[in-house]
């Protein structure tokens, strides 16, 4: 879909497409079907297993000005979400005037058999039906974006010059002019205690984890950064078991 990936390039920073897989296309439901007119099928085909697939008409330019004829010639466009256990969820959009039908489109369009016949003419359709239940877009919206991740905390760490073990850094109690320098380049330095933005399990009613920390917002994304000298300082302690418990479980850690 020309447009989807229009939007998404918009999205994501040159360079970094191909940095870690990311299924892009996981908001599509949440873009172009959620709290809009659509319909949701859903069945078990004998060769691929649960199927979902979600159906929405929709005009493919705004509608022009006028009535009469000028209304007649507005085109129309299905998009269209394939999702099955076993294969790559499909998604796209395909105009009305290109699916083969033996009628014209009605007012609400061709049947869904017509467009899903030719848009996936090797599912089962037989075993679709039409899910009437409210609660069935919220749990599609959830299936779709299971693999994403609004929020992210990755680990900072001070190295100063000769060291080389962890414990000789999670012993700093203090950063270089260049460390402080370093950590405005990767957000806004905050106070802990009221922050309302994500909180990585940081203390925000206390000042059990410190009194500061860095956190930013990069593309939709909240990230907080675990900053060992943020964190609290146990003096004569070379564990400093207060910052390894957070530094230590974050899947990213910059030194």
């Amino acid at each position: 879909d020309k447009e989807a990936r229009t939007r998404e390039a918009q999205t994501i920073p040159a360079g970094l497409e191909d940095f870690e897989f990311v299924d892009r296309g996981a908001i599509y439901y949440r873009t172009y079907f959620y709290g809009q007119d659509h319909q949701n099928y859903t069945g078990i085909d004998e060769n691929l297993g649960p199927i979902a697939i979600s159906l929405r008409r929709e005009p493919m330019t705004q509608p022009q000005a006028g009535t009469g004829s000028n209304q007649s010639k507005e085109k129309y466009q299905y998009r269209i979400i394939v999702r099955t256990s076993n294969l790559i969820v499909l998604r796209g959009s395909i105009p009305e005037d290109s699916i083969p039908a033996t009628t014209k489109p009605g007012s609400r369009g061709l049947p869904a058999k017509n467009v899903l016949e030719f848009v996936a003419g090797e599912l089962q359709l037989s075993c679709l039906r039409l899910a009437q239940t409210g609660k069935v877009p919220e749990r599609l919206l959830s299936l779709d974006e299971e693999g994403l991740s609004s929020r992210n905390r990755i680990g900072v760490m001070y190295c100063k010059e000769g060291q080389s073990s962890e414990d000789e850094m999670y012993g700093n109690e203090h950063g270089s002019e260049a460390f402080e320098h370093f950590l405005t380049m990767l957000g806004e330095k905050v106070v802990l205690k009221g922050f309302q933005g994500y909180r990585a399990q940081l203390d925000t009613k206390g000042d059990s984890t410190g009194t500061h920390s860095v956190f930013t917002t990069f593309h939709r994304l909240e990230i907080m950064f675990h900053v060992s000298t943020l964190l609290p300082y146990t003096p004569n302690n070379d564990q400093q078991v207060l910052r390894k418990r957070h530094i230590g479980n974050d899947i990213v850690t910059i030194v």
